[in-house]
């Protein structure tokens, strides 16, 4: 691991170097960085063989095994990181933080009895040198801008290549913010058409935990699968349901069912726009 990186440090010493096609020279994660060195005068990320030696710690916080077995065979293939514990369920990733002291993070934002935005504030609390990787399904804007803003350090999509997660660890544990390809090209969308979360956002009043309920149904879950996908009781889905209707100004069941569904429907539009997009600039 290289510095320690504090609050202040985050709000104005982070250094920026999101996944883009050539300009910083990022698309190897062999070579020397020299194009990313003329624009952040610091150090490589690569690390020297003395330093690579003391492979860094990796907790994999996700709720599919079949992800979490995957990501944790291609990390320890390589020689610069391990894994030191995995989970899916949100209340044991805490445990697991603090039993085994990772130094990185990589976690999907819906989990087993909770959200990977609110265990990203909690991993921050408990030790803001650690950092941390969402790899996650969810590319709308407001996911993306919010996990950041709760102290994430990058941000991959569920489509992106595999190698993709080692070099974002690499550069995340060096100090960089760090996003994909996709997930950047996602950003520049939305701020050219002010669409990240702006002042007059219909989900801005939502905490994170509501706009995680919120974008489940409107997937089509009701009552008892949200109870069953969150770990939650029934009463407490529906509390989380009169609370996200009186935030919304809505009167209705119904009426939420069917706003939540049409800012799914947006959101998945935008995602296959961008996924296009992409395979077109490549």
């Amino acid at each position: 691991m290289g510095k320690n990186h504090t609050n202040s440090q985050r709000s104005g010493g982070l250094r920026s170097a999101a996944h883009a096609p050539e300009p910083f020279g990022l698309s190897d994660a062999g070579k020397e960085p020299g194009t990313a060195e003329e624009a952040f005068p610091i150090e490589s990320p690569i690390q020297s063989p003395i330093a690579s030696a003391i492979k860094s710690k990796v907790l994999i916080v996700h709720h599919a095994p079949l992800v979490r077995s995957g990501l944790a065979g291609l990390i320890d293939a390589g020689d610069r990181f391990t894994v030191c514990a995995q989970t899916g369920d949100a209340p044991r990733a805490r445990e697991m933080f603090v039993e085994y002291q990772p130094h990185l993070v990589l976690l999907g934002l819906t989990l087993h009895r909770g959200n990977g935005i609110e265990l990203i504030k909690d991993f921050e609390r408990l030790n803001n040198t650690v950092r941390t990787l969402v790899f996650s399904a969810r590319e709308d804007p407001v996911s993306i801008q919010r996990a950041f803003r709760a102290g994430a350090h990058g941000y991959l999509g569920i489509e992106d290549d595999g190698s993709e997660v080692l070099k974002a660890l690499g550069w995340i544990s060096a100090g960089y913010l760090y996003a994909s390809t996709a997930v950047t090209q996602r950003l520049l969308e939305s701020l050219a058409s002010n669409e990240i979360e702006p002042a007059r956002s219909e989900v801005k009043p939502l905490s994170d935990r509501e706009l995680q309920v919120f974008s489940l149904i409107g997937r089509g879950f009701g009552a008892s699968k949200l109870a069953t996908e969150l770990h939650l009781s029934v009463k407490t889905i529906e509390t989380y349901q009169a609370h996200l209707k009186q935030k919304l100004g809505l009167r209705s069941a119904t009426e939420l069912s069917e706003k939540a569904a049409h800012w799914t429907l947006n959101s998945m539009r935008r995602n296959m726009q961008l996924r296009k997009l992409v395979k077109t600039a490549a």
